[in-house]
């Protein structure tokens, strides 16, 4: 395979890995507490090709991971007593059964039937001890605290857990809007808590949507190049063979 052909395929592969990247920051623009992804690339420095003609320096870029943007997204009012945002940095503790403890900024949170607050899905959300968090309403509209504290007539029956990280860009998402400590250990929450209130997807679709644009061009262009070099290929099969 020739360097015009290795340079288009690579190319459409770093845009597709770009393309499914903002693709799904768009399906979650109205995800509570998601967090927007970019796709980083840099060099290849293991220098796949060579030319013997100008330019003879031929590089390759590669896809080596995604880069999480974590910065605050706006919070609206639902005005439900067991809606919370996070304003500010930090995370709520749930439950997995295969993974144990993980993290997320998704507050909309219920009761079960057994008085157990848990998340949409049915997750456990954890106080700071890594517990379930159990308590009777009793009738009465609980009140939740900056710090997750949960009061009922003045009594405190619960305080949701509340951290952060040191660096929570190298937290690992593991699906369902959750991520995974990573090894990483935590830190004191110094955010608060927002009752009544939801914090919205970060994404901003118009951004989104014009990348999702300039890709799908780009991926023309690079698809275009590998028809073109094809076909100059075929060409010079057949005068090769007419010769």
């Amino acid at each position: 395979m020739d360097n015009l052909q290795l340079l288009g395929l690579q190319t459409q592969r770093v845009l597709q890995r770009r393309m499914e990247t903002a693709a799904n920051n768009l399906a979650n623009v109205s995800t509570y507490g998601f967090k927007a992804d970019s796709l980083l690339t840099e060099v290849d420095s293991r220098r796949p090709a060579r030319a013997q003609d100008a330019p003879r320096d031929v590089r390759f870029v590669r896809d080596v991971g995604l880069a999480r943007d974590f910065s605050q997204g706006s919070i609206t009012r639902t005005g439900e007593a067991f809606d919370v945002a996070i304003q500010g940095e930090g995370f709520f503790l749930v439950s997995d059964p295969q993974q144990g403890t993980l993290y997320t900024r998704d507050g909309s949170f219920r009761l079960d039937a057994a008085g157990q607050l848990v998340t949409k899905d049915g997750r456990n959300v954890f106080n700071a001890g890594g517990a379930p968090i159990v308590f009777d309403p009793q009738g009465e509209r609980p009140s939740i605290s900056t710090d997750g504290s949960i009061q009922i007539a003045g009594t405190e029956v619960g305080r949701i857990g509340l951290v952060n990280f040191a660096d929570p860009a190298a937290l690992k998402k593991v699906g369902d809007n959750l991520f995974s400590a990573a090894g990483q250990p935590t830190s004191n929450f110094e955010g608060a808590a927002v009752q009544g209130a939801l914090e919205g997807s970060n994404v901003n679709a118009v951004t989104e949507l014009t990348r999702v644009i300039e890709i799908s061009r780009a991926y023309e262009s690079a698809a275009r190049i590998v028809k073109n070099g094809d076909d100059l290929r075929q060409r010079a099969i057949e005068r090769f063979g007419r010769a």
